[in-house]
């Protein structure tokens, strides 16, 4: 009988990360490391990250595969229009080269490889990407994985996307690449995610989570009483799960779908409400008119990223989405982004940048068999398919108010709550910071709400790693009031949506930061956000 053998390897960060499956029949030995084995450990000792920590960040990008340069190349979206694929990040470590980060550049001067080569070549990629996740972390690196976990938010632009890395550590990964090099990481048995600073709100999808769309990337609305909805539009993401929804949360992209759907799990995230206009189709009409789905992998790789968890997923959400909004469930109206007519040259499609997603490799019989399955047999699947209105919905009229530390009239707070503007991430011209302290010390936001009713609240701070990790935030509701966690650590520079709570009519309602946590660093009050669904 067939025997296997795991070979530890000698030497830093090895030892119970990969195991090597031997090959040929009989008692053998396991193989030698292979070259992308070989150029992981290398990269880790030469720049001290963990082995672990670039094997599961390279696993979650791209499965340890190594895109061609234009597989998601950089492009220019306009409000409206949106280019959701056209990332610029590149390699196995999905280094950034945008006009909003450009890590592609530093990795660049720290290994001494060019830009191109950086881009091309698997071994200086990889090793582009430890040095900035070495240099994020600083001369004192963490003694163990979890202290990783903020310069993996900082590197992947966000919370979401560190939650992913560590996932994936916590299960382990393996994957034969193209080249024939099988690798596999053992699941790291001691990781966990630091306490979220909030839980993710629930999608409008039932199951979904929501992370929020900045408000540069979508149009607010209030379809279908402005826009009718009869379209579906499915893209593929040209990257990771967590990394789509990271770049729709980044100010100045002009880029954003609806929804994201996981490879491994069929896991979907929300970034634009329903009733909102996402920027996805490269078509204004179109994006007036649909829906748009996001779907993680390749479109050269489909094989590898179509996997039936993810296509069943989407159908069900499909599904949902044409019962909730009339949509018929056929080809004319379920399409791909390769369908949606390019508005500058009505001859050629796929909207204005002429994108081919979701490719040849989509199995449209395979999903659209799915799609109808789930729509009529709504009360059997995972994520339930509510029935069709008789009438289309109206939403409520919209409402969005910013309050700032700034804000006369608006803003009190005592005077251990001092004025600084050292961190160009600050919302306005400054804000206010405070130490610790366990003592009722608050710096309040008033809030004018306009009607009872649900609305979305967000907050704005500078972040910087010495900040405090679990700084309260009160918000006060029509039940009680609410205290969160905020994270000042990581998500600096942007709108953070905190979720979505009811809130009492009148002038009388307030947001509030408190001193009183255990965690150390300075707490930060610097604005918040209100908007009606």
């Amino acid at each position: 009988m067939d025997r296997r053998r795991f070979l530890k390897l000698s030497g830093a960060g090895v030892a119970g990360v990969f195991l090597l499956t031997a090959v040929g029949a009989g008692d053998v030995l396991a193989q030698a490391p292979s070259a992308l084995e070989r150029e992981f450990e290398k990269a880790a000792k030469e720049h001290e990250v963990p082995v672990e920590i670039l094997l599961a960040t390279g696993y979650v990008n791209t499965r340890w595969e190594m895109p061609p340069p234009e597989a998601s190349e950089y492009e220019e979206s306009e409000p409206g229009l949106g280019s959701p694929d056209g990332r610029g990040v590149y390699g196995i470590m999905a280094l950034t080269e945008n006009p909003r980060s450009d890590f592609l550049g530093e990795a660049a001067r720290l290994t001494r490889a060019s830009r191109e080569v950086l881009k091309t070549e698997r071994a200086a990629n990889i090793a582009g990407g430890a040095a900035v996740l070495g240099r994020i972390v600083g001369e004192d690196k963490p003694a163990g994985l979890n202290g990783w976990y903020g310069a993996l938010a900082e590197y992947g632009g966000g919370a979401v996307y560190a939650d992913q890395v560590f996932e994936t550590l916590g299960t382990g990964a393996s994957s034969t690449t193209s080249e024939g090099e099988r690798v596999t990481l053992k699941p790291q048995t001691d990781v966990r995610t630091p306490e979220r600073r909030f839980a993710l709100a629930a999608g409008e999808y039932p199951g979904s989570e929501f992370v929020a769309a900045h408000p540069d990337n979508y149009g607010v609305s209030s379809r279908e009483s402005t826009y009718n909805m009869d379209k579906v539009i499915v893209h593929v993401a040209q990257g990771s799960y967590s990394g789509t929804l990271s770049h729709f949360a980044t100010a100045g992209v002009y880029a954003s779908a609806h929804y994201t759907v996981r490879s491994a799990d069929g896991k979907v995230g929300q970034s634009v409400r329903e009733k909102d206009v996402g920027y996805h189709a490269g078509n204004l009409a179109y994006n007036r008119a649909s829906i748009g789905i996001e779907h993680e992998g390749f479109v050269s790789d489909p094989n590898r990223w179509f996997t039936d968890a993810m296509y069943r997923s989407s159908a069900r959400l499909t599904a949902y989405l044409c019962k909730k909004y009339d949509i018929p469930i056929d080809r004319a109206h379920v399409i791909g982004h390769n369908e949606v007519p390019d508005p500058d040259d009505p001859g050629r499609y796929g909207g204005i940048d002429n994108h081919t997603d979701p490719g040849g490799g989509w199995n449209w019989t395979k999903y659209m068999t799915y799609v109808r399955e789930a729509a009529g047999t709504a009360t059997t699947t995972a994520h339930p398919v509510t029935p069709a209105p008789t009438t289309k919905p109206v939403a409520s009229p919209t409402y969005s108010t910013v309050v700032g530390n700034g804000t006369a009239g608006r803003f009190f707070a005592s005077g251990d709550w001092k004025l600084g503007n050292f961190n160009s991430q600050r919302y306005g011209a400054d804000f206010r910071y405070a130490t610790p302290k366990a003592v009722s010390d608050l710096a309040t936001f008033k809030i004018s709400v306009p009607a009872t009713g649900q609305y979305d609240v967000f907050a704005w701070w500078p972040a910087h790693s010495s900040y405090n990790p679990a700084a309260p935030i009160q918000i006060s509701t029509t039940t009680g009031v609410r205290t969160l966690k905020l994270n000042q650590r990581i998500s600096g520079g942007r709108w953070v949506y905190l979720g979505a709570f009811t809130l009492g009519k009148g002038d009388g309602g307030y947001i509030r930061m408190s001193r009183w946590t255990a965690s150390a660093g300075p707490i930060f009050a610097d604005a918040v956000r209100i908007a009606r669904r």
